[in-house]
C-alpha cells in the first residue's frame, strides 16, 4: 500500500514539474524571440530593460516634461497584443485611463517599464509571459503568451 502511494503520488507530481520546466523554456524562448525582434526592427530606437521587460521609445516626450516615477498616476492610452515568434499577433485591449504606476495596479512587465518615460513619449514595451499573466488565461490573452504594448504616455501627475 505504502508503495502504491509513492507512485501514485510521482504520477502526480511528475506532470506539474514538467510544466513548469515547459512554461521555465517558454519564457526563455519567448526572451530571445523579443530581443530578436526589437534587434531587427529597431536597432535604431532607444532600448531600455529592466528586469524582464524592455521599453523601445519610438516617440521621446520633449526635454523638460516630467518623468514617471513610482507613485504617479499617469494618462495613458494603450493597445496590447499577444506576441509571437513572428511579432504582434492578437490585439487583445485598445484602451485609456488613468492609472498609479508602482502600486501593483499594472501587471509587472508594465510597472517595470513605465518608471523614466516622460510626458508625450510613445513606446512599445515587451515582456515574457513571466511578467504578464503567466500560466493564467486572461481574457482574449491564451496562457504563458509574451505581450507588447503599444503605450502612449498622456499626462503624469505626481503624487506625495
Amino acid at each position: 500500500m505504502k508503495h502504491r502511494s509513492i507512485l501514485f503520488l510521482a504520477l502526480v507530481l511528475l506532470p506539474a514539474f514538467a510544466c513548469e520546466s515547459e512554461v521555465r523554456e517558454t519564457n526563455i524562448n519567448q526572451d530571445k524571440y523579443i530581443d530578436s525582434y526589437i534587434s531587427s526592427h529597431y536597432a535604431d530606437n532607444t532600448v531600455y530593460h529592466n528586469g524582464g521587460s524592455s521599453r523601445v521609445v519610438l516617440t521621446e516626450g520633449p526635454q523638460g516634461a516630467p518623468v514617471i516615477e513610482k507613485g504617479d498616476s499617469v494618462y495613458l492610452y494603450y493597445a496590447g497584443y499577444t506576441f509571437g515568434q513572428r511579432g504582434p499577433e492578437t490585439c487583445f485591449v485598445l484602451d485609456s485611463g488613468m492609472v498609479r504606476v508602482g502600486t501593483g495596479d499594472l501587471i509587472k512587465g508594465l510597472e517595470a517599464s513605465l518608471p523614466g518615460a516622460r510626458q508625450g513619449e510613445e513606446a512599445l514595451i515587451f515582456f515574457s509571459a513571466d511578467d504578464g499573466y503567466g500560466s493564467q488565461t486572461v481574457g482574449l490573452v491564451p496562457a504563458n503568451s509574451a505581450l507588447l504594448f503599444n503605450v502612449g504616455v498622456a499626462l503624469i501627475k505626481k503624487n506625495p
